[in-house]
């Protein structure tokens, strides 16, 4: 994505201008060999592009002109000015330019052009931008960290059972390999410690408390010799997921929808005067309003069926998410029942673009005869209020937005039934680069409320991808009220406090208060076993019933040794 070159504002792919201070963008030139604008509808055209993309007009292509130079004819001496007014006109020339760059993006930018470019900035390129983030994180199919975890109550009681006693996890995570210890300590005890390991296809336990014995099984090989089927489980992998991927595909499909809203469906006014009632505010601004067309909805419809027949950039990436030639190779041919997946994948693709296509005459008509209407409220370059609503329904959409992030942005969305809002979600807050701090509000007429409170710094994540901050839940819902604090630790670890209050009926009258400690470090400590592994991928079923029967009975064993003097020392025996 590009930023404004005048403020760094993000900019959304194709704009004008900045939403943000209204500076033009500059537009890649197109090659001498394709023209910038579409000859029919006037949509502007990418390099080396056969047909507009808006109205499927053939694009004509043109020879590149070559441009001879000119010889440069001398100019005449000019007269000598004086110097002030050499200043002066200088100062009346930034003036006008800088006139032009806030009038001339408005003068020359479509409404239709505008009325998506303003939703896009406000809702579409945040909502992409935190997608992309998620999925990143999960795609890379990684993980390290040691997770320690601790508590306390408000219970003396209880707190000389919880002193000195923790769950430790220590976890090493790839997309085909996995290395995990877990230990239990209990009032400054070891109880049990175990280990579970996984490498492309070999899984591996280790209790060393009960047996030091490293036991490893081939998957692959147990699988064939308890049931015969051969199979290849080394394949078996996380899958591997691109944000950006995936957000380049829903860009490409929202550019289809916003084809929706064209200068036939779009009317604008300056100089309207609304009130935001939830915020308590009145402005005077500018209005769009969208009322689709039955043929437009059609059209878009249409284009969507179309582009579902022909996106193989879609089908790659299903698959590829799936990776039905993994599972295929781990778990043989039958892993789907027979079925090919690729051809059940391109008939579903197929059968929603039948779909769409068969049903996109009624819907538009349908659109159309609803009195379906998008209102759009523009003060200062900002959305202030959108409006949804129809002419058969008593029901209305309604967001509303005002003041800026530099000193607190209100917020409130909600659904209004014969005009009184019958669900209502705010949001105030300030943002100072990376660090902001609000409120979220929700509240029902005659219900319950939920309100979440917050200062975090996004930039500063722990290893469970928490910003670190504050973040406090009040209700009248729940039962109690929770806050956690996420913090830098020791060791540049991060510890996530999360402290539960309520009343002690809730937890049954032991105590009133609980708080949970985990500890996180970046990057983990695990280590393999320094033992040999002893392999008994060739087990029968016998021969893994006696093993896990007795591994089962020794752990059995082991916790009521550990457990009997600390149990005897806190009774007094």
């Amino acid at each position: 994505m590009k930023n404004c070159l005048n403020c760094g504002h993000p900019l959304h792919n194709g704009a004008a201008f900045c939403q943000n201070c209204g500076t033009p963008v500059p537009q890649d030139p197109a090659p001498a060999n394709t023209p910038a604008f579409c000859r029919n509808c006037g949509e502007r055209l990418t390099p080396d592009t056969k047909f507009c993309v808006n109205c499927g007009t053939p694009v004509e292509q043109a020879s590149a002109v070559s441009q001879e130079p000119q010889p440069e004819a001398k100019a005449a001496p000019a007269a000598r000015r004086p110097k002030g007014k050499i200043i002066a006109g200088a100062i009346a020339a930034v003036v006008v330019v800088a006139a032009g760059i806030l009038v001339i993006p408005r003068l020359f930018s479509a409404p239709s052009k505008q009325f998506v470019s303003y939703q896009q900035d406000l809702f579409a390129d945040r909502a992409l931008g935190m997608l992309e983030e998620g999925v990143d994180t999960i795609g890379s199919g990684a993980f390290s960290s040691d997770l320690t975890i601790t508590a306390i109550t408000d219970s003396a009681e209880i707190n000389q059972y919880l002193e000195d006693s923790s769950v430790c996890l220590k976890v090493d995570l790839d997309r085909d390999t996995l290395l995990a210890n877990g230990e239990f300590t209990l009032m400054g005890s070891p109880i049990l410690t175990g280990l579970l390991s996984y490498d492309k296809g070999t899984l591996g336990f280790y209790l060393p408390e009960i047996q030091d014995t490293y036991y490893t099984m081939d998957l692959s090989q147990t699988v064939e010799a308890l049931t015969g089927q051969d199979v290849d489980l080394s394949a078996l992998a996380l899958p591997e997921i691109s944000g950006k991927e995936w957000r380049s595909l829903l860009e490409s499909y929202l550019d289809i929808v916003y084809t929706v809203v064209n200068e036939e469906n779009v009317m604008v006014e300056d100089g309207v005067s609304f009130n935001l009632p939830q915020l308590g505010s009145s402005m005077t601004g500018t209005r769009y309003t969208f009322q689709p067309r039955a043929e437009d909805v059609e059209a878009m419809l249409l284009k969507l069926a179309q582009t579902l027949r022909e996106d193989e950039t879609l089908r790659q990436l299903i698959l590829k998410l799936i990776n039905p030639d993994m599972l295929t190779a781990a778990f043989g041919y039958d892993v789907f029942s027979g079925y090919d997946l690729e051809e059940e994948l391109d008939n579903a693709l197929l059968s929603l673009a039948d779909e769409l296509e068969y049903s996109a005459a009624d819907a538009g008509r349908e659109v159309e005869e609803s009195g379906f209407t998008w209102e759009l409220y523009v003060e200062g370059n900002q959305v202030r209020m959108i409006r949804l609503y129809t002419d058969y329904s008593d029901t209305t959409l309604v967001y509303e937005s005002q003041g800026a992030e530099s000193d607190r942005r209100q917020e409130a969305f909600y659904v209004e039934v014969y005009g009184e809002p019958q669900f209502l979600l705010t949001h105030s807050y300030t943002k100072n680069g990376s660090v902001s701090d609000g409120i979220i509000s929700l509240t029902q007429p005659y219900g319950g409320s939920l309100e979440m409170r917050y200062d975090m710094d996004s930039e500063k994540k722990s290893p469970l991808g928490i910003p670190q901050g504050s973040y406090q839940v009040y209700s009248d819902i729940l039962p109690v009220n929770l806050t956690l604090d996420v913090t830098q630790g020791q060791d540049n670890s991060v510890d996530h406090t999360l402290q539960i209050q309520g009343d002690s009926y809730v937890f049954d009258g032991a105590f009133s208060s609980l708080e949970i400690n985990i500890n996180t470090t970046d990057g983990s400590s695990v280590k393999a076993p320094d033992v040999p592994p002893y392999d008994i991928s060739d087990f029968t079923y016998e021969d893994y019933y006696e093993l896990f029967q007795e591994l089962g009975m020794a752990v059995e064993q082991d916790l009521i040794r550990n457990l009997e003097p600390l149990l005897d020392t806190s009774y007094g025996w």
